[in-house]
């Protein structure tokens, strides 16, 4: 049956993107297709009115209507195969009842256009069969009429007929043996006249010994999910009258008990009275498309390490829990676990061994959660467990076997041994959440309180609990601080730092505000919070330090009577080796001058992450770069660590600074600091300076330099 010019096809599709995945599946498969494209029920029928078809394959769902409307359009002899979505199996059964030749079920990831080249052949290979046996048969009943008429002129010709009548016979026999497709040939009582040898094979009965019997006895098919008997499509015919073809997940079980998908045809043989003499079967084996199928759907549902239901299939099982608890009062729970120590085991031992341990931990997960319920890896080192008819009370029960069963575990690894915790937010699925965003914000925010209380515990939400709104609100910021990123948003102020030795040269800090989109000025306090706890950090740091390199490079008036500019980093930055190549880079591709830039990093951090710290500041201490000490007084051990932080300057904590004038233990801290940061050769900075009086005693003080309200208020950098 091999093709010498392209299928000549009808694609009546009104979605563009599916219209474009069609194209680049044909374009990528070198498929024989002449296709021409509708994107409406309008512009198909224009179409069919114009110009014939070989095949239709049509969307169901279309913006003008459906496919239904263009049936009666579509001459006989073309074949239709319609699209439907998922779980539109009535709109398949009715497009076959029809007379449409097969369906195909569209999936997310387009895989289903896998399935277009298998199907069109089929069902041209079915057409040509059809329209081959009922060429033969035309051709039969026109010799028997030449030869009748022939004996009646002449007797002589008889046993020519015959010869000729036999010979054509053969022919359509060999034909049917030679084709790939299984074909059966019954009569008018479904008895087997015929059987073909890709028949034989599906089902393990030879020509001889099918001859005769009934095309159930041969013929067995059963439903692939239910498991139970489908309906004789011999026997439809039959009884109806028309051809049937069978809906998608029909198995044949052979004479072995072996099992086969199959998809198939059946359509009725008449004679010339139009009375049905038999019917023709075609079926094939489409087994292996059936096996990619499920397995592309299995991987689209299930995490491919652990084996595990993945996000996108979780979340739709909580969103079908959200529907439901609108019509039932059955209990819900939600638990959200993130492992507190993978991180560390993930960084020191490699990702094999975070791989491993995530195996592992999904292993003893499971001996603990029961099988009613969902376990899911969310994502990194988070796993959901969603606890159908169960109550708060048991689904807490069953949260801490969880947690115990990860707290007595250790995780060996190349002789090492470690151990983990795990921090669970647990909630009831209540009215309270009426959608998946909701309830997922509200969840990642228990799991975040429960690690906030220490780690290795259980957070149960209640309604209306005010940390969790804290959290719930923090999460809220994650998209804006992103817009604001994307959008070019944040906007650089500056404030200015007084030398109290009246040193010329202007000297200031660099800040930061949001401007909304609706103009209203959002300060830092507000978005810092978010930003540090999601990693958001890092990106803001490397904008200001971005946008503030650039402003001067392009006023050089501002960068000469510049001193010092101060920029804030956080300490994700500290740590983060392409902030310090942002810096490097900046710097050189604007030719600044690096000594006039100094970086503040809050004691707090340094301390957190004092080897990093310490590497970042000596690589951009040698390019001439000064660094702050900020809040210092705060920490527990600052002096301690002070010895050990290349830094150019200590600003003195505003806690400290700000009741100077009437508390003498802030006034002897004050002085400490100062002259402790002065043996070790580094200059201070107060800040918090809101009074006259405080200024008057820094300087008796010898306070280097001095920042705050009285002194200058934060503008917008080049005002």
């Amino acid at each position: 049956m091999t093709r010498k010019k392209p299928v000549s096809l009808l694609l009546v599709e009104d979605d563009l993107a599916d219209q474009m995945s069609f194209k680049r599946f044909v374009k990528q498969e070198q498929l024989p297709y002449d296709y021409t494209i509708a994107g409406s029920v309008a512009e198909a029928v224009d179409l069919l009115k114009k110009q014939t078809f070989e095949i239709v394959l049509a969307d169901h769902a279309l913006g003008d209507g459906t496919a239904f409307d263009i049936v009666d359009y579509i001459p006989m002899a073309t074949p239709i195969i319609f699209v439907t979505g998922s779980g539109n199996e009535a709109v398949a059964v009715k497009a076959l009842k029809l007379g449409a030749a097969d369906y195909l079920t569209k999936d997310i990831n387009g895989e289903y256009l896998h399935l277009i080249p298998i199907t069109i052949d089929n069902v041209l290979k079915a057409k040509a069969v059809e329209a081959e046996l009922e060429s033969y048969r035309r051709n039969l009943e026109k010799l028997v009429e030449e030869r009748t008429a022939e004996l009646r002129l002449e007797i002589d010709y008889r046993k020519q007929a015959e010869e000729r009548l036999t010979q054509e016979k053969e022919r359509a026999q060999v034909t049917l043996k030679s084709i790939g497709d299984a074909v059966i040939v019954t009569d008018n009582t479904g008895g087997i006249e015929f059987i073909n040898p890709a028949a034989e094979k599906l089902t393990e009965w030879r020509h001889a010994e099918a001859l005769g019997r009934p095309i159930d006895e041969v013929f067995h098919i059963i439903d692939e999910k239910t498991r139970k008997p489908l309906p004789n499509p011999v026997a439809q015919c039959l009884s109806e009258g028309e051809a049937k073809i069978l809906v998608s997940g029909t198995v044949l079980i052979d004479r072995l008990g072996r099992e086969y998908a199959i998809q198939d045809s059946a359509a009725p043989i008449r004679g010339e009275g139009n009375e049905i003499q038999g019917v023709v079967l075609v079926f094939s084996d489409v087994s292996h498309a059936r096996r990619l199928s499920r397995e592309l759907a299995y991987q689209a549902s299930h995490d491919p390490l652990t084996g595990l239901v993945n996000r996108r299939e979780f979340e739709s099982r909580l969103n079908r829990v959200l529907r439901t608890r609108k019509v039932c009062e059955d209990q819900f729970a939600f638990c959200y676990l993130d492992l507190d120590q993978f991180k560390v085991i993930n960084d020191t031992c490699g990702h094999t061994a975070g791989d491993e341990l995530l195996k592992q931990v999904t292993s003893l997960l499971q001996r603990k959660v029961r099988k009613r319920d969902t376990l899911a890896r969310l994502g990194g080192d988070e796993f959901g467990v969603l606890m159908e008819h169960c109550a708060i009370e048991q689904a807490e029960r069953l949260a801490d076997e969880l947690r115990e069963i990860i707290a007595d575990y250790r995780f060996n690894w190349n002789n090492q041994s470690f151990h983990i915790g795990v921090s669970i937010g647990l909630m009831a699925i209540t009215d309270e959440f009426n959608c998946l965003n909701d309830l997922l914000m509200v969840a990642d925010a228990s799991c975040y309180a429960a690690k906030d209380a220490g780690r290795n515990r259980v957070f149960v939400y209640q309604k209306n609990d005010e940390e969790i709104r804290r959290l719930s609100g923090q999460m809220q910021w994650v998209a804006k601080l992103n817009d604001a990123l994307d959008n070019q948003r944040f906007q650089l102020y500056r404030q200015p730092i007084y030398s109290t030795a009246m040193q010329g040269g202007e000297h200031y800090e660099i800040l930061v505000r949001i401007l909304s989109a609706d103009g209203e000025v959002i300060l830092p306090g507000a978005f810092i919070p978010a930003a540090e706890r999601y990693g958001l950090m890092s990106r803001i740091d490397e904008y200001i330090i971005e946008n503030t390199l650039l402003w001067f490079a392009e006023h050089s008036g501002a960068l000469a009577d510049l001193s010092m500019c101060s920029i804030n980093l956080s300490g994700q930055t500290l740590g983060s080796d392409s902030a310090q190549l942002c810096i490097q880079a900046a710097l050189k591709k604007f030719n600044l001058p690096a000594e006039r830039f100094c970086f503040e990093v809050t004691e707090t951090a340094a301390i957190a992450n004092l080897n990093q710290a310490t590497r970042f500041m000596g690589a951009l201490k040698t390019l001439g770069c000064r660094f702050a000490l900020d809040d210092f007084g705060s920490g527990l051990s600052s002096f301690a660590y002070l010895k050990n932080l290349p830094v150019d300057f200590l600003k003195i904590d505003g806690m400290f600074v700000k009741d100077i004038c009437c508390d003498p233990v802030d006034l002897a801290m004050v002085k400490s600091i100062n002259e402790i940061g002065h043996l070790l050769g580094k200059q201070t900075i107060a800040e918090f300076v809101e009074t006259e009086a405080i200024y008057q005693h820094l300087l008796e003080l010898g306070v280097d330099y001095a920042q705050g309200f009285w002194l200058g208020r934060p503008e917008p950098l080049g005002e």
